[in-house]
């Protein structure tokens, strides 16, 4: 094998890699963001209204 040949499949081993290491990343990070978005839902924070200054016109 050449090296220009061996080059480029080391080149294109490590694009692979690389590309698959985001893949994954980026499947965990979205269901990380999904997981705590369902555990948010659950969590009820009560909202208070007060009116204490009147609105400015």
């Amino acid at each position: 094998m050449d090296p220009a040949t061996a080059k480029t499949l080391v080149s294109a081993a490590l694009v692979a890699s690389i590309g698959l290491f985001s893949l994954v990343s980026f499947q965990a990070f979205f269901a990380q963001v999904a997981a705590d978005l369902r555990a948010a839902k659950a969590v009820r924070i009560p909202v208070r209204a007060d009116r204490r200054d009147p609105p400015q016109a």
